[in-house]
């Protein structure tokens, strides 16, 4: 099971130095934070620097990761970080902004699609899951969330540029999916070198200030990994359920197990893993083989302790002039209409704002201006 900073905020609940002080109840952990680490956990922890009105002394922090590695034997490392009160004070101060997360549509219930690392295919599995919820009947948007690796409207084939109604974005409709991305902000193929509050304030503006179609379902293709940028999207959506994108191969099970520990740790529903590139079909004689060996979405389940929801077999670029969506033929896309159903079927929760009030300044990218199309663009319908 993965660990969660409460698990071990409620452990130090019960621990005590050697000079007798219940450090929690003094008030002396400022904060908790739990993260992968190797085949297990780190746990941070900050603390206060002074104690009863001396220096924390090195037996006390010692002491306190001894108790954690003892109640926790998945955690490998411990880190004690003495902090001044005024110092944990501006970080907080700094800190909640970032943290607050966007307002959203009313009655949307939101999906996370999230990787280990690149290359899996979390993004054609992003836009495929989009359409067959669609294709159920649903409202539906897609939110390409990696902001630096941006890849939805190319799977999609979007070219038009994006269209303002009262300095408001209105989203391409594709495949009766409202689709939202970076690449509508930025010249060809430029990369996008921000750090995190630009980052974080450019994901706020695309779900603020886009003329969303009331959406009911809204998938966001997250950033892989376990770092610092995909730990900050996952704190822009804290209500939203995750689906865990691996392939088969062994090497790939394990990060992505970590990247399913990184969403435990954050408190983030995992509601299963979908294997992708699972195993090839021969279009002539309909052998199957396995490029990428078997298991890897076996073993995820099996550690993260949540249902194998899909196998996703290799699609074969260009076998019907497409890219990115399963054709409308293939025997791929009951795969995906099943996985859109078992997700249906589940009880997530709507995380829109019931408000609905959302901001319209204008969003502008360095070196790119976003022009109005001068026409009061009539919304899709």
């Amino acid at each position: 099971m993965a660990l969660t900073s409460k698990d071990v905020l409620s452990a130090l609940a019960s621990f005590r130095t050697s000079s007798g002080i219940e450090v929690l109840k003094a008030g002396y952990i400022q904060d908790v934070a739990v993260e992968p680490h190797a085949a297990g956990f780190q746990v941070n922890i900050h603390v206060d620097d002074v104690w009863r009105g001396e220096a924390v002394k090195d037996e006390d922090r010692q002491t306190i990761t001894f108790f954690i590695k003892t109640h926790f034997p998945d955690v490998q490392n411990v880190r004690i970080i003495p902090r001044s009160r005024e110092k944990a004070d501006a970080a907080r101060k700094i800190a909640r902004p970032s943290q607050s997360p966007p307002r959203t549509p009313p009655g949307t219930k939101m999906i996370a699609v999230i990787s280990g690392k690149g290359g899996v295919g979390k993004s054609t599995v992003s836009i495929n899951l989009a359409r067959s919820l669609a294709d159920l009947g649903f409202r539906t948007a897609i939110l390409d969330c990696d902001i630096y690796g941006f890849s939805v409207p190319d799977l999609l084939q979007i070219e038009e540029p994006i269209k303002t109604r009262e300095r408001q974005f209105i989203p391409p409709h594709v495949n009766n999916i409202d689709v939202m991305s970076m690449k509508f902000f930025v010249g060809h193929n430029t990369p996008v070198m921000w750090r995190g509050p630009m980052l974080g304030k450019a994901i706020r503006q695309m779900m603020e200030e886009t003329l969303w179609n009331q959406p009911e379902y809204m998938v966001l293709d997250l950033p892989p990994g376990t770092g610092d940028i995909a730990m900050d999207v996952h704190d822009y959506f804290p209500k939203a359920a995750a689906i865990l994108v691996t392939t088969p191969d062994a090497n790939a099970a394990k990060v992505a197990e970590r990247a399913g520990q990184m969403a435990r740790s954050l408190e983030r529903r995992l509601i299963g893993v979908v294997e992708n590139m699972a195993y090839l079909n021969c279009p002539e004689c309909g052998y199957r083989w396995y490029p990428l060996g078997q298991g890897g979405a076996e073993t995820v389940a099996k550690s993260l302790q949540i249902p194998l929801l899909a196998k996703i077999p290799w699609v074969i670029s260009g076998e019907s002039g497409v890219r990115g969506l399963v054709p409308t033929d293939h025997p791929t896309r009951n795969i995906y209409d099943q996985l859109a159903q078992k997700i249906n079927e589940m009880d997530l929760v709507p995380t829109g704002d019931i408000t609905n009030s959302f901001a319209s300044a204008q969003f502008v990218v360095p070196g790119k201006q976003v022009p109005n199309d001068g026409n009061d663009a009539t919304r899709h319908g």
